[in-house]
């Protein structure tokens, strides 16, 4: 911003006409100039219109210069992650009244809407892209790839109310960005992110991998821990990496997290672990990692109601507790859904109750009314699968074809890809 500029922002502010500046000092015509840049102005004359201002002219050019340097360290300090430093800096930012007319005032409103979606701030980042979209004509390539990264960013971070062709639409975005202008390779683990959500595991893979190598040369351990976790959720099978393999990534990662004092990834380090064993059908090893991620986490966070239902069905497909211990823990499980107003946990611990209780035709009936309808409705795509193949198996094994075939019309008229829903394991795994 050049200096003209920072006085028509303070004439601006407070009030003050081109004429009643000017005024025994120069004509306005002359200010109307200088403020568009278009003439320079003697010292004198400089100095009494900084004095009518009330402004110190070498204080806010000090404050110009320092705003690229500022925003540029406020960018990595969300990048990395540090919480401290994010604040201090947007502190700072927010202290400077001209940066929203500045020349920097693109780039500070995209920071901004970053800002948001570190604290998962939603609307408020929603807000600032649809006004970006609509006002930022005339942006540098590096404003459009940041914008781009961000759209990108906030598509993933509504995926429990959207559907594989969104996060399509995330990755299409993603792949718009100019790395060359950009240069920020952590983009790769947000377009990670969007194939792996998208069930694109070989490119979630490829560029996990490659957001890992960037957080390892920046020494940002902490993401490549995040980065390393999304690769092995990208292994199905024993053909992929041998188990004894995975198990030790898992534990190295978790050792990890123990030397950075991580707890919370810790937590879904060791709750991805379980589900693992789970997936082996080793419910008494699941159930030993899940318990060990629950001990840890805070009994308040809807964490907590995620990883107790892991645990509890763990325990129910190993019978490792008593009919009635499990009835109890059950039920508990009911409490904490309705306490933290969850429908689908409230759902799953429904089922739960009926199966521990032996209610074959009740299961499947509210299965078939209430669970499967509800997972379609909220785009739960994991959930809907799982208890789908089971309902199709139901109505196969009692000769119930028409139910069969109309559960299948159900499948594809919800938006799904499958004919049949694939098998899946019956507990969640997590990332950040």
């Amino acid at each position: 911003m050049l200096v003209g500029e920072i006085f028509k922002f303070y004439r601006e502010k407070n009030g003050i006409s081109q004429s009643n500046l000017s005024k025994e000092i120069c004509c306005k015509t002359y200010i109307s100039r200088f403020e568009g840049g278009k003439v320079s102005i003697s010292p004198d004359i400089l100095s009494k219109l900084t004095e009518r201002l009330g402004i110190d002219l070498n204080k806010e050019m000090k404050a110009l210069h320092h705003i690229e340097q500022r925003l540029k360290d406020w960018d990595l300090a969300i990048i990395m992650q540090n919480s401290i430093q994010i604040e201090e800096i947007k502190k700072e930012l927010e202290s400077i009244p001209f940066i929203k007319a500045s020349k920097y005032a693109v780039y500070y409103h995209l920071l901004t809407a970053r800002y948001y979606l570190h604290k998962k701030m939603l609307p408020e980042t929603k807000s600032i892209i649809e006004y970006a979209e609509k006002n930022f004509q005339r942006i540098s390539d590096f404003e459009k790839s940041l914008l781009l990264h961000i759209k990108g960013m906030f598509c993933i971070s509504t995926y429990r109310t959207t559907t594989s062709e969104d996060f399509r639409e995330a990755v299409k975005i993603l792949k718009q960005i100019n790395i060359e202008e950009y240069k920020n390779e952590e983009y790769y683990y947000h377009l990670a992110l969007g194939y792996h959500y998208a069930r694109g595991k070989v490119l979630a893979y490829t560029y996990a991998q490659k957001a890992n190598d960037y957080f390892i040369k920046t020494r940002n351990y902490l993401q490549a821990i995040n980065a390393q976790t999304l690769m092995l959720m990208q292994f199905e099978s024993e053909n992929d990496i041998d188990f004894m393999e995975l198990v030790e990534s898992y534990m190295n990662l978790i050792h990890n997290c123990e030397n950075l004092g991580d707890n919370e990834k810790k937590r879904i380090l060791l709750n991805n672990l379980g589900v693992e064993f789970f997936k082996r059908k080793d419910f008494e090893q699941a159930a030993h990692y899940f318990k060990k991620s629950l001990f840890m986490t805070d009994h308040t966070s809807f964490y907590y109601l995620r990883r107790f239902y892991n645990y509890i069905e763990s325990c129910s497909e190993g019978q490792l507790l008593n009919i009635e211990n499990l009835l109890e823990e059950v039920k508990k499980g009911i409490a904490l859904a309705k306490k933290h107003n969850s429908p689908i946990h409230l759902t799953l611990f429904n089922l739960l109750l009926l199966n521990c209780k032996k209610n074959r035709s009740g299961y499947y009936d509210y299965l078939a009314k209430v669970a499967i309808p509800q997972f379609a409705s909220t785009n739960n795509v994991f959930y809907y699968e799982q208890y789908g193949k089971k309902l199709y198996k139901y109505y196969m094994e009692l000769g119930q074809y028409e139910e069969a075939i109309e559960l299948i019309q159900f499948f594809s008229d919800s938006g799904n890809q499958r004919d049949i829903p694939i098998e899946t394991n019956q507990v969640k795994a997590e990332l950040e």
